[in-house]
């Protein structure tokens, strides 16, 4: 796709997206790297809307034990936050070559419905233990034995639970990747109370949504050492401009006018971070700006004088973990943890790891078998955390949270206007931009369809992005429309009129210009956003109807007084 004389949404992302990029050239010193990494980190935080407050207890628990031909995987179990339960593998060597401590991989798992026993992960993981490595291997919320919704709704993917604790989060001010990431690092905590594992090089790796959450761990954990994302670092520019937007925790409200793209998450991580990237030539994460941000990033390190320690793997073949690229990254956690060359990995002159990339592209795909029979694969009794006493899904935590919100929320209606205008990002009366161009694109965002379907959701996430929402640029069109209709009436104030899920967009231009309104007629008007969040269906939800961290000032239905409005349902 031509982003450059594209839709001007794409043309903004691509123009922010190298802003960004330039940005971090003109970072000259180490203090200044350091000042910039506190800056990065708090809007991140910001973003995410924060991190849990407190390190609760772990309670850890191993349910039982497989043992395997040189290593021993343990079922564990512990809880990130009180009732909300992780179930992962923790792999260790049992060969009489290696000895404890060993050192220690987290291993993030990418989208698959199975979790941790999906065959191209475990096979990373046996890969690894084999070589002395011990790996911690938690499913993802949404997988293997952590689906979150209850048993009573058909399940379809981990993506769409994904994206749909997306929406709901996302209007009290929660990105589902402040779950994902605290997870990751309670996992951490986890392995750090195992005298078996060795803390002085951690590394973190994973492909696909591992490889997201590989880059936020490298980011984000300053106990990271050593990271290896797969599939999943390229430019933003790049990954908009020809997949769209993906998951829910892969993307931020507001990230590039804030000045937040994948090139500022490695160097979150740099010095202390030695970084293999490793894709496909066919990637959902496209190539061309994994090679961008690579070489953005070489520069980068030059310009600082920071050892380069900083590599990237590519081959043929589509989105995945391929067994050369997973061999590349074996090698690439030999050298930088154990001080170890292969015949895939060696060290120049300088002592820079530099891997044979014409050699790992040889190695050809092989089928996995997995190392252990199915029925014993599960950590809990039946399959499933929810099944457990105390469970607490992220569902319950959005909505206890709405109820807060809710119970704690004081409207005054002499600054509403000014609130409303600013979190739905809708222009003053006099500033209101020309309609926009119909968005079409060859491209979909798969996981979410919500009430109008799968491009109206890709559009408001892209316009999320770009910090603003599909809610304000509707409110401005009724605003538009109203201006016309007063201007053909003499200006007398018009009536405003909204069917469905139009009617939110209605409410909130109600709420920032309500001298242009006689009246309001609502026809089959949504719940409120509040019952939205306490619906248990996660079928209908969708970023389309939200509006960033909105339930913190006010609900959709608080935006038009009750005096004002006619309320009309079909029957």
């Amino acid at each position: 796709m031509d982003m450059v004389n594209g839709h001007k949404i794409l043309q903004n992302v691509y123009r922010h997206d190298q802003e960004i990029d330039q940005s971090l050239l003109e970072i000259k010193t180490l203090p200044e790297l350091e000042k910039k990494q506190q800056d990065w980190k708090a809007l991140w935080l910001d973003m995410l809307g924060g991190l849990p407050e407190e390190k609760t207890p772990l309670q850890p628990q191993c349910t039982g034990k497989i043992v395997c031909d040189g290593y021993t995987v343990e079922k564990i179990l512990f809880q990130s936050m009180p009732g909300v339960y992780v179930s992962g593998y923790l792999y260790l060597p049992d060969d009489p070559r290696f000895q404890a401590p060993y050192p220690a991989i987290l291993m993030v798992n990418g989208h698959a419905d199975t979790g941790k026993i999906a065959p191209r992960y475990v096979r990373m993981a046996v890969m690894a233990v084999k070589e002395g490595f011990a790996v911690f291997t938690p499913d993802p919320i949404g997988q293997g034995e952590r689906i979150q919704q209850s048993a009573e709704y058909e399940w379809n993917q981990c993506a769409t639970e994904h994206t749909a604790l997306g929406a709901r989060g996302w209007l009290v001010g929660w990105n589902f990747a402040r779950f994902r990431i605290w997870d990751a690092i309670r996992s951490i905590d986890y392995m750090e109370t195992r005298k078996e594992l060795d803390f002085s090089r951690l590394a973190v790796i994973g492909c696909s949504g591992g490889g997201t959450m590989s880059s936020f761990m490298l980011a984000m954990d300053e106990r990271i050492k050593v990271a290896s994302p797969s599939c999943y670092i390229s430019s933003l520019r790049e990954v908009v401009g020809e997949r769209g937007i993906h998951d829910a925790e892969q993307f931020f409200y507001g990230q590039l006018v804030r000045g937040f793209n994948h090139a500022v998450l490695l160097a979150l991580g740099q010095p202390r971070t030695a970084v293999l990237l490793d894709t496909r030539h066919k990637d959902y994460f496209p190539i061309a700006g994994a090679r961008a941000t690579a070489a953005l990033l070489r520069q980068f390190q030059q310009n600082l004088q920071i050892s380069p320690k900083l590599e990237i793997f590519s081959s043929d073949g589509s989105h995945g973990w391929l067994l050369n690229g997973q061999t590349a990254v074996l090698s690439w956690l030999k050298y930088t943890i154990k001080g170890e060359t292969s015949r895939y990995c060696r060290e120049t002159a300088d002592g820079t790891p530099v891997l044979d990339v014409e050699e790992l592209r040889k190695i050809s795909e092989t089928d996995f078998t997995l190392p252990f029979a199915e029925a014993e694969c599960n950590i809990t009794a039946t399959g499933q955390v929810r099944d457990l006493p105390g469970f607490k899904s992220i569902y319950t935590l959005i909505g206890e949270e709405a109820l807060r919100l809710q119970k704690e929320r004081k409207i005054d209606r002499m600054k509403l206007r000014e609130i409303v205008r600013k979190r739905a990002n809708i222009a003053p009366i006099d500033q209101l931009p020309d309609a926009p161009e119909p968005f079409e694109h060859d491209f979909k965002w798969w996981y979410l369809t919500g009430a109008e379907g799968v491009s109206v959701e890709l559009y408001s996430a892209i316009l999320a992005v770009e910090g603003r929402s599909l809610i304000g640029e509707r409110a401005e069109m009724f605003l538009r429309n109203a201006l016309k209709e007063q201007k053909q009436n003499g200006g007398k104030p018009v009536v405003l009129r909204a069917d469905g899920v139009w009617c939110i967009a209605a409410a909130h231009a109600y709420a920032v210009e309500p001298q242009l309104f006689a009246s309001v007629e609502f026809k089959n008007p949504p719940l409120s956003w509040t019952e939205m969040i306490l619906e248990p269906d996660p079928t209908n939800d969708s970023f389309a109807v939200t509006v960033w961290g909105a339930l913190q000032d006010y609900d959709w239905t608080d935006l038009v007084p009750e005096n004002c409005m006619t309320v009309k349902k079909e029957t």
